[in-house]
């Protein structure tokens, strides 16, 4: 349990020091220290896929836009996974997986759900399951890529130059 009023037992970092590791890299995330997530810091909120059967949602941050600056947040709030999960995406190309809270790195007791980066493209790609649209979710490409549990995942795309 959490509760923000009671401070936390530091005396307990070692034993949960996965948990410990996980927060430390979502700050680094938050932060921008590897120069690829700057939307996090940004004010652009676009909650672009709500999936209220299958309780998944994602969003897109971004600061100024682009390589380096788009970031696409995935939040899988069931404890289904899910194998060839299909949304859009704002830009074609590479999307690097740069979290996964489900590796087991922060928890023997997560799952370790396989998932990578994802290859966004066009539907002529890609197909579509939905039959032809103009876009997914608002987005002309679309990418696949499998997410675990109660899973949250974060994608950006390397800076260009």
């Amino acid at each position: 349990w959490f509760q923000d009023s009671v401070p936390l037992d530091w005396d307990k970092s070692d034993e949960f020091s996965g948990l410990v590791r996980m927060y430390r890299d979502l700050i680094r995330l938050r932060l921008n220290q590897s120069g690829v997530t700057r939307g996090l810091s940004g004010s652009g909120l676009n909650v672009f896929h709500q999936n209220q059967d299958d309780n998944l949602i994602a969003f897109h941050r971004w600061y100024h836009g682009g390589p380096g600056d788009d970031v696409v947040v995935v939040a899988n709030m069931s404890n289904q996974s899910h194998q060839d999960y299909l949304i859009g995406f704002p830009a074609p190309g590479t999307w690097r997986l740069r979290f996964n809270s489900d590796w087991k790195g922060y928890s023997k007791r997560f799952s370790d759900h396989t998932t990578g980066d994802v290859i966004a493209g066009t539907q002529q790609q890609y197909g579509d399951d939905r039959g032809h649209v103009d876009s997914w979710d608002g987005f002309p490409d679309g990418g696949r890529f499998g997410i675990g549990p109660y899973t949250l995942l974060i994608f950006s795309e390397d800076s260009r130059g």
